[in-house]
């Protein structure tokens, strides 16, 4: 007979006989059998006398898988929001333009792709891993009082109260150096919609993890993910539409590397004619004379066009995919449409840089 069977035997009759469990154990343990064992005895008596298994609590298995989970939640929290702010803030200066503040487009649209990519990884994963908290939470509504859990809560807490003290920080900082007020509202709104929503839903759910039952937390989070979700739908929408699609980059960068090719050509045309005195001064007659230079379109291979005007008159001309724009408040001599386009240059003149704004 197989020893937890003798034990169970030796417990079921000892027990009819009225021997207490106190006794029991004593008993059994001084005859060799560990307490686990003896317990696990006591423990099947008491089911088959009440119908009714008794719960098993999780061991450290499930603690790691616990702290396993939370962490990827809040880790994937903390991303998704950022990139939501972040794409906030760009958008809002981009729509709420101010003159005094000279804003890269072409650089904001790398803010753009980033905050982007960002929110469309993390919010999918995150929604999974809350999804799979709430469901076991619920399940097991023992693991509401699990300690990992109240430890990593508490910390997501305090990292997000940094950054809500950071960002509006940073925002009252722009707004007293004169930034322009339906920016500072703007943002200002933005920093308390994120962090507001983090605290009222991980600091509520805190709270009242004792007061309402599984059910009701239940509907709390469903409601919360729909809201998060329609909200990050909602910006995701809105910063495709000013970014646009990768084709329209891919065409946007290649543009700025023709420009910035012509501008190299205009600085190794302009060298020799400063250098040289009044009576030895000549533009080249074609671009072969020119070395350590770009000298033909690196997408199209074609090469770019250049005419000599007379005196220190010039021209470069290259195949534009699209129509730069920039800021209205910062003129750029670079500017282009779409198509065949020709820079009217002056040898005789500094050359400004080819500082684009590129916004699609």
């Amino acid at each position: 007979m197989p020893a937890n069977l003798r034990i169970s035997e030796f417990v079921e009759r000892a027990k009819s006989g009225g021997v207490t469990d106190q006794a029991l154990v004593g008993m059994l343990t001084g005859r060799g059998w560990s307490e686990k064992e003896v317990y696990e005895a006591l423990a099947l008596h008491y089911e088959r006398l009440i119908g009714m298994e008794i719960p098993r609590r999780g061991g450290g298995g499930t603690a790691a898988r616990d702290a396993f989970l939370y962490l990827l939640a809040f880790s994937t929290l903390a991303t998704w929001t950022i990139g939501v702010g972040s794409l906030s803030f760009t958008l809002i200066d981009r729509t709420l333009v101010d003159a005094l503040s000279a804003v890269s487009f072409q650089y904001d649209n790398y803010s753009l792709a980033e905050s982007l990519a960002a929110i469309i990884i993390a919010f999918p994963i995150y929604l999974l891993v809350s999804r799979i908290v709430v469901r076991e939470s619920a399940a097991h509504p023992e693991k509401q009082q699990s300690p990992v859990r109240k430890w990593l809560t508490y910390m997501a807490l305090v990292i997000a109260a940094g950054c809500f003290i950071g960002d509006l920080v940073a925002t009252l900082t722009y707004f007293l150096r004169g930034e322009i007020t339906s920016r500072f509202l703007a943002k200002a709104f933005v920093v308390l919609g994120l962090s507001g929503g983090v605290f009222s839903y991980y600091y509520g759910g805190l709270r009242k993890t004792e007061e309402s039952g599984a059910q009701g937390r239940f509907i709390r989070d469903s409601w919360m993910a729909a809201f998060a979700a329609l909200v990050v739908a909602a910006m995701v929408v809105w910063g495709f539409s000013s970014l646009g699609a990768p084709k329209t980059q891919r065409a946007l960068r290649a543009d700025a590397t023709r420009v910035q090719s012509l501008y190299q050509l205009s600085l190794k045309i302009h060298g020799p004619w400063t250098a040289n005195s009044v009576l030895d001064r000549k533009l080249p007659t074609s671009l072969d004379e020119l070395t350590d230079v770009q000298r033909y379109d690196p997408f199209t291979h074609a090469p770019y066009d250049y005419h000599v005007k007379g005196g220190s008159q010039y021209e470069l001309c290259a195949m534009f995919s699209l129509p730069s724009q920039q800021d209205e408040s910062h003129p750029n001599m670079w500017s282009h449409p779409a198509g065949h386009y020709c820079f009217s240059l002056d040898a005789a003149r500094d050359v400004e840089m080819p500082n684009l704004y590129y916004m699609q």
